[in-house]
């Protein structure tokens, strides 16, 4: 699931549509998206990994891991976000397909400091920023969840949420960016706790298997599905239709999206919406898990067992596609697509950098 997942993001950041792959992510409009999987995964990972497998390894040797980590994320990030705004600066003053947002002035302690301390940031890299601090502070959260405290856990995580809201109608975008990592640690959380009860969680789904098919797993998949059409379609109207309530259906669905559904502030019902359709696909992908891995496992799970380096060279490849290519018919933005995920397989199989970029 996080290697479609980034599949979809990967997608999303080119934003070359339509491109015949339009379905994979449906472009980042639908009223959640793959971004928020990929976060809820991750935190559900280094719940099982730093939490679940090493409950019986000294608590220090776990933070350590942990905190060792989180700095190696800062410094790629740091260091990719300097990257990306000297080349913006120096290589590509007059270029307009440089990507937006890129710091005024060029005074290089400037972008130092703010990059360093996180009040600038530039590029497709900006994941890891959240990871980067999510991780810092996940020896706290481990410790709490060892000491069978998860609920405070999950308390102090939307405790943080509903005491520190984004009003995205009177901020500027650059700050309301600048902010995300707060809401959205939300879903990291909620997956860290998720993944360190994960063993008792399987084992209590295990013998409760059939009641819980019949009462939870597919009311949720009949619901989530019907859900997800019904975005997809209002989303898509104008494109299928081509006519004047089409265009109004899908104006509606986008001003939907901007306000009641704002991706950077994640209100209460995005979440809602985003667990809904996260357990849908869940449910989908553990069902027909084994068809899944006959056909795409050989992409999928290189790409979602490597999400950060794969996430890492995605940033660095579309920067410069974006600076020479530009969309145009759709079968050459499928030929780009195709080509960039090509890429990346190629290097996660050659292990590319593999000591020199996080995984």
């Amino acid at each position: 699931m996080r290697g479609f997942f980034l599949v979809a993001i990967i997608n999303d950041h080119l934003n070359f549509f339509p491109n015949y792959l339009d379905w994979w992510g449906m472009r980042g409009l639908l009223l959640t998206t793959t971004a928020e999987g990929f976060f809820l995964i991750s935190g559900m990972v280094l719940g099982v990994v730093r939490g679940a497998k090493m409950i019986e390894a000294p608590f220090r040797d776990v933070a350590k891991l942990v905190l060792k980590r989180a700095l190696m994320l800062y410094v790629t990030y740091v260091v990719l976000v300097i990257g990306f705004t000297l080349i913006g600066w120096y290589s590509f003053p007059t270029n307009p397909n440089v990507k937006y947002g890129l710091m005024q002035g060029h005074s290089l302690l400037q972008l130092v400091w703010q990059t360093m301390s996180f009040q600038y940031i530039y590029g497709w890299a900006d994941y890891l920023r959240f990871y980067a601090i999510y991780l810092a502070i996940s020896p706290l959260a481990l410790w709490l969840l060892r000491k069978g405290k998860w609920y405070l856990v999950l308390l102090a995580s939307f405790a943080l949420w509903w005491l520190l809201p984004i009003d995205f109608h009177t901020i500027p975008w650059q700050t309301i960016e600048l902010l995300q990592p707060i809401p959205w640690q939300v879903i990291f959380y909620l997956g860290l706790v998720i993944g360190f009860h994960w063993p008792d969680i399987t084992d209590w789904a295990t013998k409760h298997r059939r009641i819980l098919t019949r009462h939870v797993a597919i009311p949720v998949v009949i619901i989530g599905v019907a859900t997800f059409a019904i975005n997809v379609f209002t989303v898509f109207a104008n494109d299928i239709f081509h006519t004047a309530w089409a265009d109004a259906l899908s104006d509606k669905a986008w001003d939907l999206r901007m306000n009641s559904f704002h991706k950077e502030t994640l209100p209460l019902n995005r979440i809602l919406l985003f667990l809904l359709w996260f357990w849908t696909s869940f449910f989908i992908v553990k069902r027909y898990e084994k068809f899944i891995l006959k056909y795409t496992g050989w992409l999928l799970v290189p790409f979602g067992m490597n999400s950060l380096y794969v996430y890492t060279l995605h940033a660095i490849i579309l920067f410069f596609v974006h600076i020479y290519l530009v969309p145009t018919i759709p079968i050459l933005n499928f030929l780009v697509m195709v080509g960039i995920v090509a890429l990346i397989y190629a290097a996660v199989r050659t292990k590319f950098l593999f000591k020199v970029i996080p995984r």
